[in-house]
């Protein structure tokens, strides 16, 4: 039994390790007290290369203080040579019934959402991500002044499966 037990632990840390060798790019930022309205996130990468494409994704956590279905958040991404694309975005965070979405245990979800598919870099250098919220409360047209429940938020830059081969 014990053995069984080990090719399970082993088999899974395995899995964990090779679902992690794709990701170029990661990093977070974390709240104590919610994300405040004027706190734009900024994240700065080096292209990999000029070639091959990639995926972005943000990344969220969220405890069961945050009290909305869906998530709206404004980005921005600035090319090396200054050209800028923003987008706005909406994401569910929750099912009908209210339960959070995403992966975990308990009260904690983690929520892996997609921002860009099959970019590629054309140009060298450093490229940066800036994000920030927009969440309102229904029927109010002002923005929430510190979103509750975000305990972290990041992207993740990761290699494609056609560049893979």
């Amino acid at each position: 039994m014990r053995t069984h037990k080990l090719y399970l632990l082993v088999g899974f840390c395995i899995c964990f390790v090779g679902c992690k060798e794709n990701i170029i790019f990661s990093e977070y930022e974390s709240f104590s007290d919610g994300w405040s309205k004027s706190d734009t996130l900024v994240f700065n990468f080096k292209a990999p290369d000029t070639i091959k494409p990639y995926h972005l994704f943000f990344n969220t956590r969220v405890n069961q203080d945050y009290e909305f279905s869906n998530l709206y958040l404004i980005a921005n991404i600035s090319f090396p040579n200054g050209k800028q694309i923003g987008d706005t975005l909406e994401y569910e965070m929750a099912y009908p019934d209210g339960k959070l979405m995403g992966n975990g245990f308990g009260s904690v979800k983690e929520s892996k959402l997609w921002y860009k598919s099959n970019v590629v870099f054309t140009e060298k250098g450093n490229y940066t991500v800036e994000v920030k919220h927009a969440m309102r409360k229904f029927g109010k047209t002002e923005a929430l002044d510190t979103l509750q429940g975000i305990m972290d938020f990041g992207i993740h830059l990761e290699t494609t499966k056609q560049a893979e081969n």
